[in-house]
């Protein structure tokens, strides 16, 4: 009813499938996963200290679906909040000791951004225009690890920034 917020939009069968649909849908797989520069920037990757917060892979619990569970994934965070620094700070998102806390995100399927989406936007507010950019912005508890990545040599930025775009 009115009163109640309406007549859902989809029936509970439609419903349960658009949920299975979301709990199964495959990561984009890798494209270049043995090619030397993509090795060469996952060894920078973790030398520069990304993996410290972008962790790379976790297995997975139990599941009604059955090939759900145990699964070795590979989506590059840790899922919990880290302090970025006043840079990316957001005054609207309540009191100075929480404004600065983001979620890693997960870096799977992230070079398929502007083929997905149409153009690239990366962060949490979309100020990055690149993978470089948004590497850039990072400050306070990944601080250390942007400094290490602006010492690097154009050619391994490069080597990096391709590993992450294979992700």
């Amino acid at each position: 009813t009115a009163s109640q917020g309406g007549e859902p939009e989809v029936n509970d069968h439609i419903f349960e499938r658009i949920v299975t649909y979301s709990k199964t849908i495959a990561v984009p797989a890798r494209r270049r996963l043995n090619d030397p520069e993509i090795l060469r920037g996952k060894a920078l990757f973790h030398r520069v200290g990304c993996a410290a917060c972008h962790t790379p892979s976790y297995v997975t619990g139990s599941s009604d679906i059955e090939a759900l569970s145990d699964q070795l994934i590979w989506p590059y965070t840790d899922l919990l909040l880290h302090d970025m620094g006043p840079a990316l700070a957001d005054e609207n998102a309540g009191p100075a000791e929480i404004n600065r806390e983001w979620r890693t995100a997960p870096l799977w399927g992230l070079g398929l951004t502007k083929e997905v989406s149409g153009f690239n936007a990366f962060l949490h507010d979309g100020r990055a225009r690149s993978l470089e950019e948004a590497i850039l912005w990072h400050g306070g508890e990944a601080n250390r690890a942007r400094v290490a990545f602006e010492s690097l040599h154009a050619a391994e930025r490069a080597a990096l920034l391709a590993f992450v775009e294979d992700l």
